[in-house]
């Protein structure tokens, strides 16, 4: 494709400041010299603010009108042309308020909130998925401790492993695994804190009567897991690059490769067309016993670990400022080095 110089461009990223992969997506937009990006978080002093062009304290997007007259207001100051969220709370807040952010000339790089009401919820998304023909994990909602006793006891009546997760919410908050019992095999001590298996019983005694939110119960999947970066433009593929998650600290991918699965891809692809999903796009899967990758949820946003893909040919955040602007794409699917095996490290900033 033949690539279009761009003109100066500024780039509010709302939120995520402080999250472990903005400092990634932020190298991946300073690729382009001609372009600002400006950042905010509900932090007054997170790691974000020593990189970026110019920081901003936002409210948090749960304070919905405080929210959206503050990204108005550095929208109209800052003359910004490209709103690109990145932390899944504030999703729903600016969709919601698409029309009014277009209407002021912003172009915000997001789905609608009829595809984020299925995506983020991973109860809808696995019902909606099963509707589909695609493969999901054995699972089931509920919504206090007696739906919680009773799903286990129908999803493992044998004591298989099974798994739970708030259906909203994202990374590794609320994930609980559930074993039969303490097996030499999986000692607590092999464990890392957080995700420590419990018995039904220890989790019985832990957990309330009642759920705020509903929890998803599914089988506990025993394979490879890979997340899926991808780009979409209402609902087309763009872009589709798997990854394996070989190592993970707190929920975070550090270490994988860039796997070219064919059968994945055609599942992502099938799943991103039925839902009609915009702009940067997450997918995570895991693989049954037999090799089989299931759907265990959608991050309808850049993932952090996106970033991992520029050094192997292919800048997603880049190109998704790119086609919110309406610019030919300078890159291609060909361009992808698949096969790349990639590792993240942590680094250090003074910010006052």
């Amino acid at each position: 494709m033949t690539e279009i110089s761009s003109n100066a461009i500024t780039i509010f990223i709302p939120s995520g400041a402080g999250a472990p992969g903005f400092a990634g997506i932020l190298r991946c937009l300073q690729s382009e010299p001609n372009w600002r990006i400006i950042a905010g978080d509900c932090q007054s002093n997170p790691y974000g603010k020593a990189l970026a062009d110019q920081f901003f304290l936002m409210p948090p997007s749960s304070d919905e009108g405080n929210y959206m007259e503050s990204l108005l207001s550095i929208c109209s100051s800052e003359s910004v042309d490209v709103i690109l969220p990145i932390t899944t709370r504030e999703l729903d807040v600016l969709a919601k308020h698409a029309a009014l952010i277009e209407t002021a000339g912003m172009k915000l790089i997001l789905s609608t909130l009829i595809a984020l009401n299925t995506a983020n919820n991973k109860g809808i998304l696995a019902e909606f998925a099963k509707k589909l023909m695609l493969p999901v994990p054995a699972f089931e909602v509920v919504q206090d401790k007696l739906s919680f006793a009773a799903a286990v006891k129908r999803l493992s009546p044998n004591g298989e492993k099974l798994c739970f997760k708030p259906v909203t919410g994202n990374g590794s908050r609320g994930f609980g695994i559930i074993v039969k019992d303490h097996s030499e095999s999986e000692s607590d001590l092999g464990n890392k804190a957080g995700i420590m298996p419990l018995t039904l019983q220890e989790w019985l005694f832990r957990i309330p009567e009642k759920f705020d939110t509903d929890w998803l119960i599914s089988a506990f999947l025993p394979g490879k897991e890979y997340s899926v970066d991808m780009l979409c433009d209402h609902g087309k593929t763009l872009f589709c690059v798997p990854r394996s998650r070989d190592k993970m600290i707190g929920g975070i991918s550090v270490a994988g490769v860039l796997d070219r699965n064919f059968g994945l891809i055609a599942f992502c692809i099938q799943l991103a067309q039925a839902l009609e999903l915009h702009g940067p796009i997450g997918m995570q899967w895991k693989e049954d016993h037999d090799g089989v990758p299931h759907l265990l949820e959608i991050n309808p946003r850049l993932q952090g670990t996106t970033s991992v893909l520029a050094l192997a040919g292919l800048n997603i955040p880049v190109q998704a400022v790119k086609m919110a602007m309406g610019e030919t794409l300078s890159q291609q699917s060909t361009d992808i080095e698949w096969g790349k095996r990639f590792v993240r490290f942590w680094d250090e900033r003074i910010t006052e």
